[in-house]
This record gives structure tokens, C-alpha cells and sequence, in this order.
């Protein structure tokens, strides 16, 4: 049974395929298109056209020759006479003697002279030896309180060391240090400020400290 069924099988495939064969040769030949029929053409060639030489170059001008010009005949110059004076006009007119210019005096310029430098100024002092300046008073109520502090004094000199004007320049924070500083640096004596030689007034600054140790 099972042969039988491979036969069958086979048989189907093989007319198949023939079926395929047929069916594809007639669609070639349907498909293919007639082929062209040619016709012989006979042609004669002509011959190429003679070349002709090309025509021969015309000769060459030749340059125009340029007469060359003719020099010209050189001038003489004719001599030129001097002319002497006669002796009548040598004897008449007197012969002046040259005239010899003097040198004109050069007055020398002098230098400017230098200015003379001002002569530096020496502050006044207040802490020399032999001034004897006491120092201020503490006062006692400030001890008391335990007040300390340091107060600058603006004070004018003299030109005999005298002490004139006094200012407060910097406070100490207490009335009473500024006051007992204020009354100490006016009774004192100082050396006067000086402009080189010369004692001049000025101002200087005094510091007084109050300290309670000392």
C-alpha cells in the first residue's frame, strides 16, 4: 500500500513537470521577438581632397638706417682785453689805505648766584636738666578714685622759653588730670625755638601721664 502511494505521488510530479515545460517553452516562444532581417548596402569610398602647401612667408623689411647728425663747429671765444690804467689816472687818484675793523668787546655774563638755603628751625624743648620743670600734681581726689590716663598740651613758646598760651590738644577722659596737666606745663621753662641762629616763637607738643605707681 505504502509503494503504491510513492508511486502515485511520484507520477503526479513527473506530469507536473512536464505540464511546467511546455508551458514555459510556448511562453518563450511567444515572447521572443522575430529576428531582423539585414540588407547589404555597398558603399565606395572617395578619395580624401588634395592638401594644398600653405603659401610662403613674405621677406623680412629691413630697418630704416637713421643718418647720424653732424657736429656742430666748435665757436671760438675771442680773447678778452684788460685794460690798464693809464699813468696820468695812477698818479691822480691817491692810494687809500685798507680799513681794519676793531674787535667789539665781549662783556663776560656773571652766574646768577645760588640762593642761600633757609636755615632749618629747631622745635622748642621742654625736657632739658637744667629747666628744673617740676612735674604736675596728682590730684588727690583722682587717686582717690583711681584715675589714670595721659592728656597732650599745646603750649606757645617764647623767644625767652616763657610759656604764653596753652591748649588742650588730646583729653585723658578726666576733668581733673586734664586741668592739673593744663596748670603744670604753663609754669614751665623751655629752650626757645630757633631759626639757625635766632630764637623765634613757636609751638610744641607736651605729653604728660598720670599713672598711679609712679
Amino acid at each position: 500500500m505504502r509503494f503504491q502511494t510513492w508511486l502515485l505521488a511520484g507520477l503526479i510530479v513527473s506530469i507536473a513537470h512536464l505540464v511546467l515545460w511546455f508551458g514555459f517553452r510556448h511562453l518563450n516562444q511567444n515572447l521572443t521577438p522575430p529576428r531582423p532581417v539585414f540588407s547589404t548596402i555597398v558603399a565606395d569610398l572617395l578619395p580624401p581632397p588634395p592638401v594644398q602647401p600653405p603659401p610662403p612667408e613674405p621677406p623680412p623689411i629691413p630697418p630704416k638706417s637713421i643718418p647720424k647728425e653732424k657736429p656742430l663747429p666748435a665757436v671760438k671765444q675771442a680773447p678778452r682785453l684788460l685794460s690798464t690804467p693809464s699813468p696820468t689816472q695812477q698818479n691822480d687818484v691817491p692810494a687809500s689805505p685798507p680799513i681794519i675793523d676793531e674787535p667789539t668787546p665781549v662783556t663776560p655774563q656773571k652766574a646768577a648766584p645760588a640762593p642761600t638755603p633757609e636755615p632749618a628751625v629747631e622745635a622748642p624743648r621742654y625736657n632739658a636738666a637744667y629747666l628744673n620743670n617740676p612735674p604736675p600734681i596728682y590730684p588727690l581726689s583722682a587717686r582717690r578714685r583711681g584715675m589714670e590716663g595721659r592728656v597732650l598740651v599745646r603750649a606757645e613758646i617764647q623767644e625767652d622759653g616763657s610759656c604764653s598760651r596753652v591748649e588742650l590738644k588730646r583729653s585723658s577722659g578726666a576733668d581733673l588730670l586734664d586741668q592739673a596737666a593744663l596748670e603744670a606745663v604753663k609754669k614751665w621753662h623751655f629752650v626757645p625755638a630757633k631759626k639757625g641762629a635766632q630764637a623765634i616763637s613757636a609751638w610744641v607738643d607736651v605729653p604728660i601721664t598720670f599713672k598711679l605707681e609712679n
